[in-house]
């Protein structure tokens, strides 16, 4: 589903929708979050991407929906995966690009060359964080198998 982030981006691929999202965003905290959630509370999971001037939302059960509002107007899209699929995927594009997505942030990129201590402290703090949902969410998928 993500492509390995690149200079604030990452591409979004589920069959024939392709969409974007932006480091405006904490893309891997809000996915990884989601998915917990949706899977532990046994509801939809329910995620909403800014492409900085479109944007879409995922809905995910039995199939994915996805609902795109951009300059066309809106477009709407089924994928037949259930939500548990999703997550399978979401965890592991988030485990292959860890590092890059530790970096995945609007704060981490403006760190000044002088500042290099904070923003070594920045990314310890967001690697723990990612580490931390990366591990619940591993663990709430091996509950559902």
């Amino acid at each position: 589903m993500f492509t390995k982030p690149k200079n604030g981006w990452t591409e979004i691929h589920l069959e024939e929708f392709e969409g974007l999202g932006s480091y405006i965003q904490d893309v891997p905290a809000e996915a990884a979050e989601g998915c917990i959630r949706a899977l532990r509370e046994q509801t939809p999971l329910v995620l909403q991407f800014d492409e900085e001037g479109s944007e879409f939302t995922l809905t995910a059960e039995d199939t994915v929906h996805i609902v795109a509002q951009g300059y066309y107007g809106p477009e709407e899209y089924d994928i037949p995966m259930t939500k548990e699929a999703l997550a399978r995927e979401i965890c592991a594009d988030l485990e292959e690009y860890f590092p890059d997505w530790v970096e995945f942030s609007e704060e981490y990129a403006y760190f000044e060359e002088e500042e290099a201590t904070e923003k070594q402290a920045f990314y310890a703090k967001r690697e723990r964080m990612l580490q931390s949902l990366l591990k619940e969410l591993r663990e709430t998928l091996q509950q559902m198998a």
